[in-house]
């Protein structure tokens, strides 16, 4: 009968362990990878959805922004997308799978947009009323939508590099001729 030595033994118990540990570590980054990537498309998505109502928002401005026009009229046109803001606020705590210069971001624009549904409440002050004070709150208004649409554009871009292509996407692109050398370079420089 073979005997069983106690290194053996040992050794064994340690190679499962770290076996088992590894696989585990492998397992939760092919797991982050994954949830990063579906939170960050659809982060992607919503703000390309805010963008187009930055648009839609600042047509409104410009059409029912003259002084003189009343201002709940006004206010009901600047009815803003509170059902556009739900993967932000569904899943929040997520954001921790992004760089801390992308969280950053994401919630400064996050909080222009708030910012700016709550300055339509200013509308119904009677302090507005005088076309002086109305013309500055609209100055500032457009201001701040200036720069939430900057801010847009900007934390797409982020995002994009942030959420880099798959391989089968990529193999894709390259086959179908969309991607070009130097963006493939890009993608391949890009954190899996």
């Amino acid at each position: 009968m073979p005997t069983i030595s106690l290194a053996t033994v040992l050794v064994s118990a340690l190679v499962s362990v770290v076996t088992g540990y590894i696989g585990a570590l492998l397992n939760l980054g092919r797991q982050r990878r994954a949830e990063r990537r579906v939170y960050g498309l659809a982060l992607l998505a919503e703000i390309k959805a805010i963008q187009r109502g930055l648009l839609r928002y600042k047509a409104r401005i410009d059409r029912y922004g003259a002084p003189g026009e009343p201002s709940g009229r006004l206010r009901h046109e600047l009815a803003l997308w509170r059902r556009d803001l739900s993967v932000y606020a569904n899943t929040s705590g997520r954001i921790g799978l992004f760089s801390v210069r992308t969280a950053i971001e994401i919630i400064e624009f996050y909080h222009r947009v708030r910012w700016l549904d709550a300055r339509i409440g200013e509308l119904s002050d009677e302090t507005l009323c005088t076309p002086e004070t109305f013309g500055q709150w609209m100055a500032d208004h457009r201001e701040t939508l200036r720069r939430a649409q900057v801010h847009a554009r900007f934390l797409s871009r982020l995002l994009r590099h942030e959420v880099p292509a798959t391989w089968p996407e990529i193999a894709s692109a390259l086959r179908s001729g969309r991607l070009t050398r130097p963006a493939f370079r890009r993608l391949r420089r890009a954190p899996f």
